[in-house]
């Protein structure tokens, strides 16, 4: 729920904290369990040749509109860099705000901000609208598709400018160490968002209420004291009214954290399918992946700071930017820029810890269950419903997947039974 606009202005970690990412369950590093066993022989075991032509014709369509939105998000930043148009942007900044330094940073970022969203608009409109209605995945009006979209963004802006107008305080006071302090701030803002999201921003989107199964409520309960955790309301979310896809999470942290299943998910899948994608979601606590996620996210986050912060130093010395301090606002031009660079290096990375993770969480989820059938069970309805893509290119599940491709994840419990007897 979290726009690209966020994901360059607080960082890296911050996104990672507030990001759902699509729980794409896809993947190609291991081999299919029967090494005898033809990849296309695989596919048409578990999907029909219309679902794979479908999803790949969906994910792929994805994948294009990815790169188009980030060259458009380079390509503004890097006009707005070059061009005399940020230069009238901060002085009518300067001009409305009366000289008052917090009050141009905040008219600058939020001109900014409505420059981008107004470049990719067109993009979001097309990509989360018009194009899931093409394929039968979406079921909001656009009225109401148009209402999220802007509530997005106040939420961002609610969030962000005060946090901007922050940031070029700490580079006004210490223009060569700010990023220490910024870093603390983002850091302690990352574990609040992650705490009270659950109870102050989801419930603007969707509407939630405890599940009405009590036998799978049960089941759930049962699984996570198998686990070893302590869980909060399980609750079910009114997806349906939006979308056919189907999801699990989990969210929260402390007192706000529970489990939430889509209503589309308890329509689809059988209890045991439910439970195998719980077990999933719990595996990623028992590894204790969220505060190891966090812990890189904080890391990579003060990382980037540093060379941000050393960056626009030597272009502020230069003077080939139009600033000749780094607290000037024509500098976060610049600095969204570099960040966007940098995100874009570091996300193969950042995608290689995330399967990584999800190898681990389904390996728990098996474990915690032992139901291999249950596991593919849910691998397909999962893959069918939110038309995975079945054979994505190499590169591509290397740059952008966060989980494994769905074949990967499915010879894994096919290997489960001879794995368990060893």
């Amino acid at each position: 729920m979290v726009s690209q606009w966020s994901i360059l202005l607080v960082l890296p970690a911050l996104a990672l904290a507030t990001i759902s990412c699509d729980r794409q369950t896809l993947g190609h590093d291991a081999p299919p369990s029967d090494p005898h066993v033809s990849f296309a022989d695989k596919a048409r075991r578990y999907f029909t040749a219309e679902e794979l032509a479908k999803g790949r014709s969906y994910a792929r369509g994805r994948y294009l509109l990815y790169g188009i939105r980030t060259a458009l998000t380079l390509g503004l930043f890097g006009f707005l860099i070059l061009s005399p148009l940020s230069v009238q942007i901060r002085d009518l900044s300067v001009w409305i705000a009366g000289g008052r330094v917090w009050l141009t940073t905040g008219l600058f970022g939020l001109v900014l901000a409505l420059l981008y969203h107004a470049a990719i608009f067109p993009i979001s409109l097309y990509g989360s609208f018009l194009r899931e209605h093409t394929f039968g995945l979406s079921r909001q009006t656009f009225t109401a598709w148009v209402w999220d979209y802007t509530r997005g963004i106040l939420i961002n802006a609610a969030i962000l400018l005060p946090l901007l107008i922050l940031l070029y305080t700490f580079i006004r006071w210490d223009p060569v160490r700010w990023y220490l302090p910024v870093w603390v701030v983002i850091v302690l803002v990352m574990g609040l968002l992650a705490e009270l999201s659950p109870i102050l921003f989801d419930p603007l989107f969707h509407t939630f209420r405890p599940v009405q199964d009590q036998g799978l409520v049960e089941r759930l309960r049962t699984l996570t004291e198998r686990a070893g955790l302590t869980v909060g309301p399980i609750l079910e979310i009114d997806a349906s009214h939006k979308t056919t896809k189907t999801n699990a999470y989990f969210t929260g942290f402390g007192r706000t954290r529970r489990i939430v299943l889509y209503d589309t998910l308890l329509t689809a899948s059988t209890p045991e399918e439910v439970e195998l994608i719980v077990a999933h979601e719990l595996g990623h606590w028992t590894r204790h992946h969220i505060w190891k996620g966090m812990a890189i996210s904080a890391v990579s986050t003060l990382a980037a700071l540093w060379l941000i912060a050393r960056l626009l130093r030597v272009a502020a010395d230069s003077g080939r930017f139009g600033f000749v301090h780094p607290a000037d606002p024509l500098s976060l031009s610049l600095l969204l820029f570099l960040l966007l660079v940098i995100t874009m290096l570091t996300t193969p990375i950042q995608m290689a810890i995330s399967r990584s993770f999800e190898r681990e969480a389904d390996r728990e989820s098996l474990r915690l269950t032992e139901n291999p059938t249950a596991f593919i069970a849910s691998e397909v309805t999962l893959a069918r419903s939110n038309l995975a893509d079945i054979d994505p290119p190499r590169a591509v599940v290397w740059l952008l997947y966060s989980h494994p491709p769905v074949l990967e994840r499915i010879a894994v419990a096919e290997a489960f039974p001879a794995a368990r007897r060893q």
